[in-house]
């Protein structure tokens, strides 16, 4: 069974949900048969984007557009208490809110506020999110997906959180998103081990260099005009960057019950890039 034939009937929140893959996987839960879509970003612009693509696409499901600042407790608070309040639980919660770094310098060189901004969005971020996620989730009723009616296989949630292949690699001159996402890895797995026993399920998805608005936005800088894509094609199996619907399903498919036995995991989605090896024996991811 294909990530998109897979049937979600429950209730899903996604942050980043205004542009790339985080509004990739919104339109992939709304495919999938959720019966309902909370939409959280810092733009709130985007988020009504995201909610006319899915309308204009046909799809049956009820949607919230919250104005979200994920690194304010009390942002996060209301956007986990309005889903509640509205739709009555969180089955599926995917934190993809994320930012890159604007500054392309040596990790001596690095501006401490920058390194202080992308660690704040990207890992507290996600921190706060998932706290907040959990809290709601705990009180749940555990359930299965459709066509899974094995009580074995319920869950009370599903937390995915959207890392990098960079929280295994360094990319050069990245520090802080380098560190951030490392952080994102040891975030999921902690928060895995210490609530397997209330049936919630929190795993990581790592995607490569994805064709979405950040990595648009990062293509040329002052010192570096020209766009740096060749390792990051010339590196996989695939030879192109990864489109966000490939992404969203992999989420998809960690959502529901279908990957039952699955929590703590880090998936990279990478088309073999930090498997592989040149043919000169150097690692292929190394910039």
């Amino acid at each position: 069974m294909s990530a998109r034939n897979t049937s979600l009937d429950g209730v899903a929140l996604v942050t980043g949900a205004g542009s790339g893959i985080g509004r990739q996987l919104c339109l992939a839960y709304a495919e999938s048969g959720c019966r309902a879509i909370a939409l959280a970003d810092i733009k709130i612009e985007g988020v009504n984007e995201t909610i006319s693509l899915i309308q204009a696409r046909g799809y049956h499901v009820r949607t919230l557009a919250l104005e979200t600042d994920v690194t304010k407790v009390t942002s996060v608070r209301r956007m986990v208490s309005e889903t509640v309040k509205a739709f009555g639980r969180i089955d599926y919660a995917a934190n993809v809110a994320g930012i890159t770094t604007t500054a392309r310098v040596p990790t001596a060189d690095y501006p401490q506020q920058e390194y202080d901004k992308i660690l704040e969005i990207n890992t507290k971020g996600t921190m706060l999110c998932m706290q907040e996620q959990i809290q709601a989730m705990i009180n749940q009723s555990p359930t299965c997906t459709p066509g899974i009616d094995n009580p074995l296989r319920a869950q009370r949630g599903s937390i995915i959180n959207v890392a990098s292949v960079t929280g295994f690699a360094a990319l050069q001159n990245m520090m802080p998103y380098n560190v951030s996402k490392h952080a994102v890895i040891g975030l999921t797995k902690s928060a895995a081990v210490d609530h397997a026993p209330s049936d919630i399920r929190i795993n990581a998805v790592c995607p490569g260099m994805t064709e979405t608005p950040m990595v648009a936005s990062g293509k040329t800088t002052a010192s570096r005009p020209t766009p740096r894509r060749g390792w990051a094609v010339e590196g996989n199996g695939r030879h192109r960057l990864a489109i966000p619907e490939e992404i969203a399903d992999v989420c998809i498919f960690l959502s529901g019950c279908g990957a039952s036995y699955m929590s703590g995991s880090s998936v990279t989605v990478d088309a073999g890039h930090l498997a592989a090896l040149r043919y000169d024996g150097s690692l292929s991811h190394k910039m």
